[in-house]
C-alpha cells in the first residue's frame, strides 16, 4: 500500500450513516457504526476508535487521511446531536428531548459495539455537549454547573471510560465558540467546562491524553473566529470544515504518542 491510497468507508451495518458532511449524517435516526479504512488493508490491522457527537465524525474523517499509510483503520461510534455518555441532557429545549430521545442509549451501544468487534487501541473521544441542564432518572432537572451536576457529570465520564475498556483515551477539550461571547454558552462556559474536562483526566491520567486544539482553531482568542491565517476551519461556532478537521487531525497525532507508535504490518509510514 502506498501513501497515496484510497480511503474506502465501510459500513459496518446496513443503511448506515454517510460520511460526516452531509445534513443526513448530524441529523437524528438510528446510528451505525461505520469505518474509514486503507483500501487495501492487511486483516491484522489496528483500529482507532472514534466516539462524541458530529465533531467527532469530522475529525475521523482528518485522521483516517493520517492513518491510512500506517495501515490503521478507524471506526466510528459517534452519534450526531448527542453526549456520549448516559448522562440526559435537556439543554433547556423541550424539542431538543423530543428529536433525540435515544441519546443516552445509542451512544452506549454503539460504543460497546465498537469494542466488542474491534478492539480499538485508541480511542479519539470529541464531544461540545457538556454545559446543559440534565434530568436525572425521576425527571428533575440538575442545574448546569451546580456541585451535584459536576458530580453526575464526572461519574458518567468514570461509565463511559470503564466501557471503554483498556485502549488510550485521546480527549478533545471543547473549544471556545467561533463568532461567540467568550463566556458562552452562559450557563456552563467552555472555559468552565475544559476546567472540569481537565480536572477528570487528571485523575485518569494513565489512560488518557488530553488534547488542546486551541492552536488550531482559536490561536489568538478568545474571541475566535472561523478563519485562521485566511483558512478557514471552522463552518458554525463548533464545527470542522475540511481542512480544519486536517489541521486537528494533525495536531491529535502530533499529541498522542499511542497514536504516532501505532502501526499494523502493512504500514508503509517511514
Amino acid at each position: 500500500m502506498t501513501r497515496g491510497a484510497a480511503l474506502a468507508l465501510g459500513l459496518v451495518t446496513p443503511l448506515g450513516p454517510p460520511p460526516p458532511g452531509s445534513p443526513s449524517a448530524t441529523s437524528p435516526g438510528a446510528p451505525h457504526l461505520w469505518t474509514l479504512r486503507a483500501d487495501p488493508q492487511s486483516a491484522a490491522a489496528p483500529y482507532v476508535g472514534v466516539i462524541g457527537d458530529s465533531t467527532g465524525s469530522q475529525l475521523a474523517i482528518g485522521l483516517a487521511d493520517r492513518l491510512h499509510h500506517r495501515d490503521v483503520g478507524v471506526v466510528v461510534a459517534t452519534v450526531g446531536g448527542c453526549q456520549p455518555t448516559d448522562v440526559k441532557f435537556t439543554f433547556q429545549d423541550p424539542e431538543y428531548l423530543r428529536s433525540h430521545p435515544n441519546c443516552t442509549r445509542d451512544a452506549p451501544e454503539l460504543q460497546r459495539e465498537m469494542t466488542a468487534r474491534y478492539f480499538p487501541e485508541v480511542v479519539i473521544w470529541s464531544d461540545v455537549m457538556e454545559w446543559s441542564d440534565i434530568e436525572d432518572a425521576y425527571g428533575r432537572n440538575v442545574a448546569a454547573g451546580t456541585d451535584e451536576w459536576q458530580r453526575r457529570i464526572m461519574e458518567g465520564w468514570d461509565r463511559l471510560l470503564a466501557r471503554l475498556g483498556d485502549p488510550h483515551v485521546a480527549l478533545i477539550l471543547p473549544n471556545w465558540w467561533a463568532d461567540s461571547a467568550p463566556d458562552s454558552p452562559s450557563v456552563f462556559s467552555v472555559e468552565r467546562q475544559r476546567a472540569l474536562f481537565r480536572s477528570w483526566a487528571e485523575r485518569h491520567a494513565d489512560l488518557v491524553t488530553v488534547v488542546d486544539l486551541k492552536p488550531v482553531v482559536c490561536p489568538d482568542g478568545p474571541p475566535c473566529g472561523q478563519t485562521i491565517g485566511g483558512v478557514q476551519v471552522r463552518s458554525d461556532h463548533v464545527h470542522y470544515t475540511p481542512e480544519g478537521a486536517r489541521l486537528a487531525a494533525e495536531k491529535i497525532m502530533n499529541d498522542v504518542a499511542e497514536l504516532r507508535s501505532l502501526h499494523g504490518p502493512a504500514s508503509t509510514a517511514s
